[in-house]
């Protein structure tokens, strides 16, 4: 099955996947706290797959004609191989101009450098010369070290999918 669309809802048990989507640049709705009629209805008006480790989630949202993808185990890279399956996604890239808000998922703009030097830390300003702001929350990101560990994971995430 391919559904080549990429927004989701991913419900409370899988936050830690909801963050690496957004990184991966899909647009992956999450609450810790959304109870799952909400979760489905949230899905049905925006067109939106649901991901979920919760198999009586998983079987409402099919009677209510909604997508979803029953999440096995704990690894990362496997739960990402899981919905590829299931939705068809490509190859996987970390391009900071597509990722989104870990926090809230908004789209991550790149903004001027000027305009953060009193708000990152005195050594990032000096070592980075690229920052995006989330267009939501307005939180600052830098390719920084963390992102060295990311770019791993995405490499490990495509040796592991092919």
């Amino acid at each position: 099955m391919n559904l080549q669309r990429s927004d989701f809802i991913v419900d409370a048990m899988l936050g830690n996947l909801a963050k690496k989507l957004r990184i991966l640049g899909y647009n992956a709705k999450y609450s810790s706290s959304i109870q799952d009629d909400e979760l489905i209805e949230l899905a049905r008006k925006e067109n939106r797959i649901i991901l979920t480790k919760d198999e009586l989630l998983t079987k409402n949202a099919e009677k209510s004609g909604i997508t979803s993808v029953l999440i096995r185990g704990n690894d990362e890279i496997e739960q990402i191989i899981q919905v590829r399956r299931v939705v068809g996604l490509g190859n996987f890239g970390i391009d900071t101009n597509f990722s989104r808000c870990v926090s809230c998922n908004g789209k991550l703009q790149l903004i001027d450098k000027s305009s953060v030097s009193s708000k990152v830390p005195k050594g990032v300003f000096e070592k980075q010369d690229q920052f995006w702001t989330c267009d939501t929350c307005k939180k600052i990101y830098w390719e920084g070290t963390h992102f060295e560990k990311l770019q791993e994971f995405v490499t490990k995430l495509n040796e592991r999918v092919k």
